[in-house]
């Protein structure tokens, strides 16, 4: 009878446990979906080349599991706080607090089982769309990855049901402890606040030493690779406890000067939020620094991803200045090159001896259309383009001939007169290079016409050699890479911003009453409007500030394995933010629906 009074009460309260279930199966999905990655050894040893990578993801478990204990903790105490009042009721009624603890642990591992399912579900869909949206919009090379991996989905399923179990006996020693009319009058109870300046101000210098101690950390890590191992550790705890000291004395001393300001508080409603948000932070300091953590966490890696992403174009093009190589054009060859974008022709006839141990080239073409080079710099780790009209300069000659099949690479090149090149009895062959304005945008163009030339001439499928063959070597060997950073930037994505939104909605049933007193007391609904945009910007901009520069110091952790980290970067950051954006303003409705009724 009690189990199906504890599974009806879900039943008719589905409404309300919107919010609850839906923080629920995001928590499971994003947890499976970096299970996914992290537990799967073959996936990365095939897609990284770093031998420290399954050491990172086994701290990120670590994380994510802390993250996703306190995220539960929060549900928790939403499901709690909805049916104390019920239960408060039953007991008043006469029944025994044995029984309230066994319907209440019934309602919470049901809550927990169904929404650990239905998220399972759900993360193994995501992790197959999304997989396939980024390997097919960034055209990566991905080994041994599968939406469907069973280790994954059986830790998963464990740790939620563990938590659940956890959290369902401790709902039931919390009721028996507490007494009826606490229950009953829960949401009257004064919550103390309690003000300690100097603690406050120790706080803030512990905050501030330890981040700066997690920043030196990553610097470091960037000098020195070998590091990497004992640096990891030490950066995410001190940044971690660097966060949570410096958001708590931070935001309660930036509250209190504005207090202090009578000409800013006594505008409009500026008092009343300014007491809401002081009323708020010593229960949201926890959620605020584990968003922040892991804002920096998603936009890093999408960042570093990216960065992967200009490492392949950056190498690619230090390889080999020229884009296309095609050997005596046909027609079709021809009318491909010309449907390439802004694309500069450079033609260079030659002919071979009887062995192909020699290749002359007419002198008089060259001086018409100098041959580009990529000079590489060992110390800069720099490829700057040349030109020259010399072709006995072996920079010149070995790049010349890479462009080459693969009978001819080892050839001697020889520059004669046009007089000279037509006495040669041999065949005269054509080289035509081409460079384009870009060859990542034309890519899809050049790997027909490297296709097409594989086919007729077949040597050169076997020994590679042109520009788009190099492209598709680094390109595998950059892909897992840059994979990890935009898919593990996406799940991060959607765990902090449902975690964040989550604590603010499950504590507006609690704002109703303050609402709706200042409804009747003639507040319009503008200014109330205006006042619930200014708190939850207010939640929502502390952990993204404080995330950018995370991210903006912590990239020196990647300068040993990345050229220029920060290049580019305005685009990452700026799609991160226009969907952290998206979130606020659906946090904003949600909130407004709740508590403006």
């Amino acid at each position: 009878m009690l189990n199906k009074l504890a599974l009806s009460g879900i039943r008719h309260r589905m409404r309300d446990y919107t919010v609850l279930f839906s923080g629920l199966i995001i928590a499971s999905a994003i947890f499976y979906m970096f299970l996914s990655l992290a537990i799967n050894k073959t996936f990365l040893s095939s897609n990284s080349p770093a031998a420290a990578t399954a050491f990172i993801f086994g701290f990120g478990i670590i994380l994510l599991a802390i993250i996703t204990i306190v995220y539960i903790n929060y549900a928790n105490s939403f499901l709690l706080s909805m049916r104390q009042k019920e239960y408060g009721m039953f007991m008043m009624l006469g029944a025994k607090s044995s029984k309230i603890s066994r319907m209440i642990f019934v309602e919470t591992f049901a809550i927990g089982t169904i929404s650990t399912l239905i998220g399972l579900a759900i993360g193994i869909i995501a992790t197959k769309y999304v997989s396939q949206m980024v390997i097919s919009a960034l055209d990566m090379q991905v080994k041994h990855f599968d939406s469907f991996y069973l280790p994954a989905l059986i830790w998963t399923f464990v740790f939620f049901i563990l938590l659940f179990i956890f959290s369902a006996i401790r709902n039931s020693i919390t009721l028996r402890r507490t007494k009826v009319l606490t229950l009953l009058h829960k949401d009257s109870q004064p919550a103390k606040i309690k003000r300690n300046g100097a603690l406050k101000v120790i706080q803030a210098i512990i905050g501030i030493v330890f981040l700066a101690i997690g920043y030196y950390v990553m610097w470091y890590m960037g000098k020195n690779a070998l590091f990497i191992y004992l640096g990891v550790p030490i950066a995410l705890v001190t940044i971690v406890i660097g966060t949570y000291f410096t958001i708590n004395a931070a935001i309660t001393a930036v509250i209190s000067m504005l207090k202090r300001n009578e000409r800013f508080a006594q505008k409009g409603l500026n008092n009343f939020t300014l007491s809401q948000l002081s009323f708020r932070i010593s229960d949201y300091t926890k959620i605020l620094s584990m968003v922040s953590i892991m804002f920096a966490l998603a936009l890093g890696a999408i960042t570093v991803g990216l960065g992967f992403q200009n490492q392949i174009d950056t190498v690619v093009n230090g390889q080999n200045y020229y884009d296309v190589a095609v050997h005596n054009a046909d027609t079709a060859q021809k009318s491909r090159i010309n449907h390439l974008s802004g694309d500069d022709q450079f033609n260079y006839s030659y002919k071979a001896d009887d062995k192909g141990k020699v290749l002359y080239y007419r002198q008089s073409e060259f001086k018409k259309q100098p041959f580009h080079y990529e000079a590489f710099n060992m110390k800069s780790m720099i490829a700057t383009t040349k030109k020259s009209s010399n072709i006995a300069d072996p920079n010149v000659s070995y790049s010349m001939l890479q462009n080459m099949m693969p009978k001819y690479r080892m050839s001697q090149v020889k520059m004669v007169s046009d007089a000279e090149f037509d006495k040669i009895q041999a065949k005269t062959d054509t080289l035509t290079l081409v460079k384009t304005t870009s060859f990542k945008d034309n890519l899809s163009k050049i790997k027909a016409i490297s296709k097409e030339e594989s086919k007729r001439y077949p040597e050169l499928k076997q020994a590679g050699g042109d520009k788009y063959s190099a492209y598709t070597l680094i390109n595998g060997f950059f892909s897992g890479l840059e994979f990890m950073g935009f898919f593990l930037g996406i799940a991060f994505l959607a765990m902090l911003a449902s975690c964040l939104m989550f604590k603010i909605l499950s504590g507006a049933n609690g704002d109703v009453k303050r609402y709706n007193m200042l409804h009747k007391i003639g507040t319009r609904q503008k200014m109330l409007r205006s006042t619930i945009n200014k708190e939850i910007a207010v939640l929502f901009a502390v952990p993204a500030g404080l995330g950018i520069i995370h991210v903006l110091l912590g990239l020196q952790m990647f300068k040993g394995i990345l050229y220029k980290p920060y290049t580019h970067i305005e685009i990452p950051f700026g799609i991160f933010i226009v969907l952290y954006l998206c979130y606020y303003f659906l946090t904003r409705y949600l909130y407004k629906k709740i508590v403006l009724k």
